[in-house]
Parts: structure tokens; C-alpha cells; sequence
């Protein structure tokens, strides 16, 4: 489309012919560059020259066309031609005997001329009102009249003649062209000058006019002569016979001498004249083609090279535009030496704006692709900056030692999984959205992931689609209005039981892709990560099954062990949700607080070893028995030790502490404070609110009401026995004593 827009724009520029001068500029050096002369043409240009009183003893006068026209008739010339005029009678005797040798010749063309400049055409005849010659008397007796008008360009240079001029119902050829033609001895202008067909229509011009090639100095040498040395018969013998000879002034500011600005600077009339009837004997013609033809080749020009530029690169279209401009002119060269003017500047101007839309082109892709590289590296730092805050590792505030919580342990990061892969994936692949599909049997489908602007509600649709063409590989196209424009229907894993279906919606260019849909050779890219994303997918919920199976083993051996001594393992639920709500409150990590919840089953895991006769007794325990019962937090603890497993570790240290109490009346080491670790201080809280709120063989369960109030009781007795410790303690620092 922008092949099309740009070639059309020259087109109408073209059209309006701003660029003339610059292509008529061209045309000058094409013309001084192709201009070749092997051959001696039949012609001769006798020109009355600044030397001939000196030459002859006495001044011109029209007595010496006598002479000159006796020597031409004696030397048996075929056609003479004269560049001037004789526009009256000056002197009758001399004059008289001038216009019987022009009647006696029947060689002689004489010229006319419109003085005013001429710019009606009809067909192909020039029109003009008026028209100066010379006398009746020379005019009657001549064999044929010719024009010597030409025409001028916008930059004030001659270099085309009308082939005819017309005034009332008189036509006249152009004057050479006529000498050509009776040379040739041909009865229409057309048989020697092949530009017409029958005088009506234009092969190549429609104008009625014809481009000349202008004579250089080294040409024009070879067929000049001096008048006066021929009267003095100063020429080569036979060097008039049959060739057509043309006459003129050649003495600037002299009568009847013209000065004509051509392509190769200031001629004379009578040269000028004779470069048309070089061109026309040589048959070395001017052909400029036709504007309509020229359209047509600029359009398909601009198609093809616009095509090729836009997908060269910067560097690729600059030597395109070098070569193409090269090839260009010398293309426009060799046709030049064959006879044909081929308008160049559109075509350079077309492939100097391929060029530049190439640059603009090459320079919004690249801002398309920076802003995608950008908006794809966005989504990937994104996903990196959850990765990594999930990662980023935590000390374990409620396990002794240098213990650093890592991430890659987190639940939360498997679960995500799945996302980050399709994210990471789609941004990659310059994809706005995409799912994964387990096809069963029939219609029906497991979804394993997706991202993006697709609902689950669009699955079905989508599946249904897919399902409905029988393809395996389907690549669709929509609509721009609508919400999915493209969307590629890919099988990652195909078996004859079931299949893994990838489905991405609305592709854009990307750094492995520049297309702005999907394509053939999108896929197997896209089937290869898409096999790399199902496998990490899977590994992700391998994991979620690992642990899960780790956190149903605890489960169900923590309840095994509380059937012992509880009527339903209800407990280790409560305890658990307890302790996980405390912990989060008091500002613990979500890492931590799911490690409390999973490990708080095993608090009591030390029961194991404790007889039933002391665990179930429904009475008061003796010393004795209450000195067995409070060792099981170090039977636990030594149960539970030595594990890799951070929930282990973190079970180890709540069963070991979970019956210390702030005031150092617990077990079993009467640990007081902060010296109980956080985690045996938040089950013990969990476990004994717990006990209060519960069932047991030998008390009630306490109102809810009736255990929060003792709960508050004991901890704003903690807070005032720190606080007053605190005073103390700032007393004696007051004091300058030391602690």
C-alpha cells in the first residue's frame, strides 16, 4: 500500500511537470554524451562567413546567388536550401537574373516564417495568423517553401522544431525536412521521417513537433564550407554532387543570420537548420516517449523497488538507491544513443522517496520493536521481580541457628508457575494471548493454563472451532474490528489418547518474528517453547503433588496420634488455623505463616511414646505421671530432629517448645520470655486457647467469651510485668549502674 501511495504521488507530480527544467537539463548532457557521426551524410552547409569581402574584393550581394546556384546546378547538387529571406525586390536586373536561375534549378526550397511565437496546435499542425517570405516573384519559382520556425522550451533553449506550421489553408513542412524529403525523392515528409502515419497521428509525439540533435563544432567542420570558396572553387571535385546543400549567414549581427540557444550552447541559424537535416538524412531521430507510458512504467517501477526497498534495511536500500540511480543513468544514455528520450527525473525522484520511506519505515520498525523489546522486557521484569520477591530468602525468626527460608521452597512460586510460564512465553513471541488445552475424547477438555484477554467461557468457542475444521495446524485470520484478529491453533503434544492443544490469539512483529500475523514459519519456534513451557508446567504441578502428599502424610499421622487422647483429630485443624492467624497478625512472613500452619500438627507428635494409662487417665496426674507427660516435647523434638525438611525443623522446634510459658512455670526447661522461641510461643497460645475452648475426658470446654477474657487477663499482666521491669531498668541506667 505505501509502494502504491508513494509511486502514485510522483505519478501526479509527474503529471504537472514541475521538474521540466531539470529534466531538459539532463537531457543537454544525455545528448552531448550519445551524439555519434561515423558516417559522411550527402549534405553540405555553405555559409556566408566574415572573410568573404576580403576573399572576393568586393562586398555580398545577391549577384553571388547566382553564381553560387550556377556552381551547385554545374556540380549536379540534388536539393539547395536557403536560410534566408528576400523579402523585396532590391535591384531588378540583379534580382532578375537570381529568380531565372531559381526557376531554371527546380532545386531551390525557400523558407518562411511566423514572427510570432507559436503556441496553437491543431492535430499536428502548428497554427499561426501570420507569416513572412519572401517576394511572389522568388517564392512562384521556387521548387517547394519550408518553415524555419522552432520551439522553445521553459528554460529558454531550442531543441524541437514543428514538424508543420499552418496559417488559413496554407500548411508548410519544416524546411529540412523538406530537403530531406525531396532528397529522397519521396512524396509525404512521413515516408523520410517515420514519426508520422500519414500526417495525422503521432507514434511517439502527439504534439507535431520533433526533438533535434544539435551539431557539434567537430560535425559541423565536416560539412562546412565558406561561400566564398566555393565562387573561388576552393572545394573537392564531386564535393556537391548529389547531396543537398543548405545556405545561410554565419556573420553575427549580419542580416538574415540568426543566433538559436541550443543544448550545446549559441548556433547559428543555417547550423541549426542543418542539424534537422542531419538528423533526418541520418535518420537518428529523437523519440521522448509518451507521458501515459511513462506513468504506467513509473507505477509498476514503484511497486517493484518499493517492495525491495522497504525490506533491504537502511544499509541495503542506500546501495539499492546508489545502484538503481547508477543503472538508471546509463540506461537513459544508451537510449539516448538509440533515438529515445526517456523522462529520468520521476524515476529518481520515485526511487529517492522509496528510499527515504525505507529510512522512516526501517526507523518505525525499529521504535515498533524497541517498544515491543521494551514491553516484552517489561513482562519479563515483571515476572522476575515476583520470582524473585518469592525467591528473595528469609530468616526463619522461630529456628535457632543461620536458617534462610528459600524461596524456591515456596509453595507460592509453584503454583504460580504455570503463569509465569505462559507470560514469559507469549511476550517473547510477540502474543497478546494464549491457553493451553488438554483435549479428551469427544468435545470434552481440561484447561491447563492461559494468560491474556481470554476467558475460560471463550475456550469452549475456541475448542469448538478447532475441533470443527479437522486440521491439526489451523491458522486463522478475522476481521480488525474484532477482538481476535489472528489466532493459531498448534498441537504441543498429539498421541492417539489425548493432546495438548496451544491456542494463541493476535500475534504482532517481534524479535523472532517481523510478520504481523501468525505464519508457517512461526511454528516451529512456537512448538518448541511451547514444549519447554508444558514440561516446567508439569514439573510445577509434580511439585504442588509432593507436597501435598508431604502435608497429607503429616496431617494424617498428627491425627492418628491425637485419637489417642482426643475423641476426633477436629483439634489439630483448630490448633493449626490458630497458630497461622497469630502468626500473621504479629507481622510474620506469608513463607512463615504457612510453615507454622504445616508444621503445628506436629506439636504433640511426643505422645507417641507417653502409656496410655497416663495419657488418658481422666484424673489428677501423680508427680510421677506428671514427670513422664512432660517429657514428650523432648521424646517429639528428638523424634522430629536431624530432617533437611523445613517444615520437620520447624515442627522439631514447636513440639520441643510448645508447653514453655512466659513466666518460666512451663516444661520442659522453664525457659521465660523471649528466650522461648517465637514459634513454641505461638503454639503454645494456639494449643492453650485450644484446651480451654475444648472438650476433654476430664474438664468441660470453656465459654469463648470466658477464654478470651483470661487470655487478655495474662497478657496485660505479661505487658505490666515488662513495663515495670522496663522502669527498673532505666532507673538503674539513670543511676550509671550496670545490668
Amino acid at each position: 500500500m505505501l509502494t502504491v501511495i508513494v509511486s502514485l504521488t510522483v505519478l501526479s507530480v509527474f503529471s504537472k511537470k514541475p521538474f521540466e527544467k531539470a529534466e531538459l537539463t539532463f537531457y543537454d548532457w544525455r545528448l552531448k554524451k550519445s551524439f555519434r557521426d561515423k558516417t559522411l551524410l550527402p549534405f553540405v552547409v555553405i555559409g556566408i562567413t566574415q572573410n568573404f569581402e576580403k576573399v572576393a574584393g568586393e562586398p555580398f550581394s545577391r549577384k553571388h546567388f547566382t553564381e553560387i546556384l550556377k556552381v551547385l546546378e554545374r556540380e549536379s547538387a540534388s536539393v539547395i536550401g536557403f536560410d534566408i529571406f528576400f523579402p523585396q525586390i532590391t535591384d531588378k536586373t540583379i534580382d532578375s537574373e537570381f529568380i531565372e536561375e531559381i526557376k531554371k534549378s527546380q532545386k531551390v526550397v525557400l523558407p518562411v516564417f511566423s514572427p510570432v511565437r507559436i503556441s496553437k496546435i491543431e492535430g499536428i499542425f502548428y497554427l499561426t495568423d501570420e507569416i513572412r517570405s519572401s517576394t511572389p516573384e522568388f517564392n512562384n519559382v521556387a521548387l517547394s517553401l519550408g518553415h524555419i520556425n522552432t520551439l522553445i522550451d521553459s528554460d529558454q533553449v531550442i531543441r524541437r522544431v514543428p514538424v508543420f506550421i499552418k496559417t488559413n489553408d496554407s500548411v508548410y513542412p519544416q524546411i529540412s525536412l523538406e530537403m530531406a524529403r525531396i532528397y529522397k525523392k519521396e512524396k509525404k515528409i512521413s515516408s523520410i521521417y517515420p514519426l508520422f502515419d500519414d500526417n495525422r497521428a503521432s507514434i511517439f509525439r502527439s504534439d507535431g513537433s520533433i526533438y533535434v540533435k544539435p551539431l557539434p563544432s567537430e560535425t559541423i567542420e565536416r560539412y562546412f564550407i565558406p561561400f566564398e570558396d566555393v565562387l573561388e572553387g576552393r572545394y573537392p571535385k564531386d564535393h556537391f554532387k548529389n547531396k543537398a546543400v543548405i545556405i545561410g549567414q554565419t556573420i553575427v549581427g549580419a542580416k538574415n543570420a540568426d543566433l538559436i540557444p541550443t543544448p550545446l550552447g549559441t548556433q547559428f541559424g543555417i547550423i541549426f537548420q542543418a542539424a534537422v537535416l542531419h538528423n533526418a538524412l541520418s535518420g537518428n531521430y529523437i523519440h521522448r516517449l509518451k507521458p501515459s507510458f511513462i506513468s504506467v512504467v513509473i507505477l509498476a517501477t514503484g511497486v517493484i523497488t518499493g517492495l525491495i526497498f522497504l525490506s533491504s534495511g537502511v544499509i541495503g536500500s542506500t546501495f539499492l538507491l546508489i545502484v538503481l540511480s547508477a543503472l538508471l543513468i546509463f540506461f537513459s544514455l544508451y537510449l539516448m544513443r538509440n533515438g529515445i528520450f526517456l523522462d529520468t527525473i520521476p524515476f529518481l525522484i520515485l526511487f529517492f522517496s522509496m528510499y527515504l520511506c525505507s529510512l522512516i519505515y526501517s526507523l518505525v520498525n525499529a521504535l515498533r520493536k524497541l517498544f515491543q523489546k521494551e514491553e516484552t522486557l517489561k513482562v519479563i521484569h515483571q515476572v522476575e521481580a515476583e520470582i524473585t520477591d518469592t525467591l528473595n530468602p528469609s530468616e526463619i525468626t522461630g529456628l535457632s541457628g543461620e536458617i534462610l527460608f528459600s524461596g524456591i521452597e515456596e509453595e507460592a512460586l509453584i503454583k504460580q508457575t504455570p503463569v509465569f510460564t505462559m507470560r514469559t512465553l507469549l511476550a517473547s513471541l510477540g502474543i497478546e494471548a494464549g491457553a493451553f488445552i488438554h483435549t479428551l475424547s469427544s468435545k470434552k477438555y481440561q484447561i491447563i493454563t492461559l494468560y491474556g484477554e481470554i476467558l475460560p467461557e471463550d475456550i469452549e468457542k475456541l475448542v469448538d472451532e478447532y475441533l470443527g475444521e479437522k486440521k491439526d495446524i489451523l491458522i486463522k485470520s478475522r476481521g480488525s474490528s474484532e477482538k481476535i484478529h489472528n489466532l493459531l491453533f498448534l498441537p504441543v503434544i498429539s498421541l492417539p489418547t489425548f493432546k495438548i492443544l496451544g491456542i494463541f490469539i493476535n500475534k504482532r512483529p517481534s524479535f523472532f518474528s517481523r510478520t504481523q500475523s501468525f505464519s508457517h514459519d512461526d511454528i516451529p519456534l512456537i512448538q518448541t517453547l511451547s514444549l519447554q513451557a508444558i514440561l516446567a508446567i508439569q514439573n510445577s504441578r509434580l511439585n504442588l503433588a509432593l507436597k501435598e502428599t508431604q502435608r497429607e502424610s503429616i496431617f494424617r499421622l498428627s491425627v492418628a496420634i491425637e485419637y489417642r487422647d482426643r475423641e476426633t483429630g477436629i483439634h489439630i485443624h483448630r490448633v493449626s488455623a490458630y497458630a497461622a492467624l497469630i502468626a500473621e497478625k504479629i507481622g510474620l512472613s506469608s513463607s512463615e505463616v504457612d510453615l507454622i500452619r504445616n508444621a503445628m500438627p506436629l506439636h504433640d507428635i511426643g505422645k507417641i511414646a507417653i502409656p496410655d494409662y497416663i495419657l488418658l487417665k481422666p484424673g489428677k496426674l501423680t508427680p510421677q505421671e506428671r514427670e513422664i507427660i512432660e517429657q514428650h516435647p523432648v521424646i517429639g523434638a528428638k523424634m522430629l530432629e536431624g530432617s533437611n525438611s523445613l517444615i520437620l525443623k520447624a515442627a522439631e522446634s514447636i513440639a520441643l517448645y510448645h508447653h514453655e510459658r512466659y513466666d518460666g512455670s512451663g516444661y520442659p526447661f522453664h525457659l521465660k520470655g523471649n528466650s522461648i522461641p517465637i514459634y513454641g510461643r505461638i503454639a503454645a497460645i494456639a494449643d492453650v486457647f485450644d484446651a480451654m475452648t475444648s472438650q476433654r475426658i476430664y474438664k468441660a470446654p470453656a465459654e469463648m467469651e470466658e477464654a478470651l477474657s483470661m487470655l487478655k487477663r495474662v497478657l496485660s499482666y505479661l505487658v505490666w510485668s515488662n513495663f515495670c521491669k522496663f522502669l527498673k531498668y532505666k532507673e538503674l541506667e539513670k543511676n550509671g549502674s550496670s545490668r
